[in-house]
């Protein structure tokens, strides 16, 4: 005797469709974690440059001699 799970092709076509809006829904969480995980790291970098560009920038800091490179 076969299996008593036989299913028929419409029968998984239905399947389908109906995991479909379940895809759609997964996608879209993973998506939008994706992008606030992008952005708070785009953030990050940003302020972390800002920082150096304000500390080498500062009035303290700005008509200091540098120091030669020496080759």
């Amino acid at each position: 005797m076969g299996p008593p799970y036989h299913l028929e092709i419409w029968q998984i076509v239905a399947i389908c469709l109906l995991m479909l809006p379940a895809f759609f829904v997964a996608n879209y969480i993973v998506v939008k974690k994706m992008v606030r995980e992008r952005t708070a790291r785009e953030e990050r970098i940003d302020r972390f440059v800002a920082a150096g560009v304000g500390r080498d920038m500062s009035p303290g800091n700005r008509f200091k001699r540098r120091p030669r490179r020496r080759f």
